[in-house]
């Protein structure tokens, strides 16, 4: 079978959409502990759903690709879950 050099463009919007869901994810965190730094525990656990939420959503992601453009995402999603179990636990 004929693979083009270059990725089809559903494949790098795909990409783009992970890399923005990771970000976010990270972003979400940082927010988390700052609201738990604030004592807002509400908006801290909320943010921390939406973290997760987003995860869910890069994996579904991930899952279309194939393995070669997925594999570099997985230490990023492995330390986003770290991050989100870290940030619960504070």
């Amino acid at each position: 079978m004929f693979q083009p050099a270059r990725r089809k463009v559903s494949d790098q919007v795909l990409i783009q959409l992970i890399e923005a869901d990771v970000e976010s994810g990270f972003g979400l965190v940082d927010e988390a502990k700052a609201y738990r730094i604030q004592g807002n525990g509400q908006f801290s656990s909320r943010a921390l759903q939406a973290a997760e939420a987003v995860v869910a959503d890069i994996e579904q992601r991930l899952a279309s690709l194939g393995d070669s453009q997925a594999v570099p995402f997985y230490p990023l999603v492995a330390e986003l879950r770290e991050q989100i179990a870290a940030a619960g636990k504070d």
